[in-house]
C-alpha cells in the first residue's frame, strides 16, 4: 500500500513538473511571437489584424497550458489534504497513577511481613523471608520500570503533540493551496477570454473596425470617402489597450509607493464603455505584524474622457474605496493606485506600477 502511494505521489510530481515545463514554454512562445505588435498597432492595416490573430492563438495555448498546470497542482494538493486529514496520531493510553500506589503498598506489606519474621530462627520461616525479599526486589524493579515507562509516555505525548501541531499547520497550508489552485483554474478561463477580446480589439482597431464607445446618433449624416477609414473615437484620450487586459507586478525593477507588494494581479475588462475588474495581491508586513497580507477587491464603473480612470471598489471583506488606473510611460505599463476605508489588520492603500502579461 505504501509502495503504491509512493509511486502515485512520484507520478503526480512528475506530471506537475511536465505541466510546469509546458506552461513555461507556451508562455515563452507567446511573448516572443510578436513583441512589437502593440507598438506597431498605431500604423494600422490588415497585417496588424493578422498578427493579432496569431498572438491570440498563442495566448490561448498559454492559457490552456496554465490551466493544465493548476489542475495538476490541485490534484496534488487534494491528495495531500486527504492524507493529512486522516493522519492524526492516536496517543497510547497513559499509565494509571494508581499503579505506582499499588506497587508501593505491596512493597510496604512485604517489608512488614519480613520484619515480623526477622528474628524467627525457624528454617522454614527464614526460607519464606528470603522469598519475600525476592518479591520485594521484584516489586522495586517493577516500580522503577513503571516510572521509566511513565517518563517515556510523557516524552511520547509531547512529541505527538508537536507532530499534531505541525500536521494541523501543514493541513491549513495545503487547504489554502488547494483553494488557490482551484481559483487559478477558473481565472485561467477568464484570462483566456480577456486576452482573446484584447487581441480582437487590437486587430479591429488597426483596421478601423473597432466598436466605438461614443456612437453616432441615428439620423446624423456621415460622409464616405475613398480613403482608409480612421478608427472610431473612444471616450478615453489614449487607446483602451492602455487599461484593459491582465497586469502583474514585475519581480525586477519594480516600482511602488506605500505597502510593498509580494505579488499583484489585476484583470480589467471593458464592454460598451463600462469597465469591470478584479485585483488580487499580497503585501509584505512589518516583523511581528498580525495583520492580513492578502487583499482582494472588485471594481467597476464607466470610462471618462480623462487619462486617469477612477472606479469604485469593494474588497472581499466588504470595505469600500476607489482605484485609479493611470497609463504608464510605456504601452505595457499601468499604474494602479487604490485606497479603502479602514479595516482592522487590513492593507488599505498602495500605489504600484504593473506590467501587461
Amino acid at each position: 500500500m505504501k509502495r503504491a502511494a509512493l509511486l502515485l505521489t512520484v507520478g503526480i510530481l512528475c506530471f506537475a513538473q511536465h505541466s510546469r515545463d509546458e506552461y513555461r514554454e507556451a508562455y515563452r512562445q507567446w511573448r516572443e511571437t510578436d513583441p512589437n505588435l502593440e507598438r506597431d498597432a498605431a500604423a494600422g492595416g490588415a497585417p496588424i489584424a493578422q498578427r493579432a490573430d496569431r498572438m491570440a492563438a498563442e495566448a490561448a495555448k498559454c492559457a490552456a497550458a496554465r490551466k493544465t498546470l493548476f489542475e495538476a497542482i490541485a490534484r496534488d494538493q487534494a491528495q495531500q489534504v486527504s492524507w493529512l486529514e486522516n493522519a492524526a496520531l492516536t496517543p497510547e493510553p497513559a499509565l494509571s497513577a494508581s499503579a505506582t500506589e499499588i506497587i508501593a503498598k505491596e512493597s510496604a506489606s512485604v517489608t512488614r511481613t519480613m520484619d515480623t519474621f526477622a528474628a524467627d530462627p525457624d528454617k522454614g520461616i527464614q526460607r519464606l523471608r528470603q522469598a519475600l525479599a525476592r518479591e520485594r526486589t521484584a516489586l522495586d524493579a517493577l516500580g522503577l520500570a513503571v516510572a521509566e515507562r511513565r517518563k517515556s509516555a510523557d516524552a511520547e505525548a509531547a512529541a505527538a503533540e508537536a507532530i499534531e501541531r505541525a500536521r494541523v499547520k501543514l493541513l491549513d497550508h495545503s487547504q489554502a493551496m488547494l483553494k488557490g489552485a482551484r481559483e487559478a483554474i477558473a481565472d485561467s478561463d477568464r484570462e483566456a477570454a480577456a486576452w482573446a477580446e484584447y487581441y480582437r480589439k487590437v486587430g479591429e482597431g488597426a483596421q478601423g473596425a473597432a466598436t466605438p464607445i461614443t456612437v453616432v446618433p441615428p439620423g446624423v449624416a456621415t460622409v464616405t470617402v475613398n480613403s482608409p477609414v480612421a478608427a472610431p473615437p473612444t471616450v478615453t484620450p489614449v487607446p483602451l489597450a492602455r487599461y484593459i487586459g491582465a497586469w502583474t507586478y514585475p519581480q525586477t525593477n519594480a516600482l511602488y509607493h506605500g505597502a510593498q507588494p509580494e505579488f499583484v494581479d489585476v484583470v480589467v475588462h471593458e464592454e460598451n464603455g463600462h469597465v469591470t475588474g478584479t485585483a488580487f495581491a499580497r503585501f509584505k508586513l512589518p516583523p511581528a505584524s498580525t495583520g492580513d497580507p492578502v487583499l482582494r477587491f472588485d471594481f467597476s464603473g464607466d470610462l471618462q474622457p480623462t487619462r486617469n480612470q477612477v472606479f469604485n471598489l469593494v474588497t472581499s471583506d466588504g470595505a469600500k474605496g476607489t482605484v485609479e488606473l493611470i497609463p504608464g510611460p510605456a504601452f505595457n505599463l499601468l499604474e494602479v493606485n487604490f485606497q479603502t476605508e479602514p479595516k482592522p489588520g487590513k492593507i488599505r492603500q498602495a500605489d504600484v506600477v504593473l506590467v501587461k502579461k
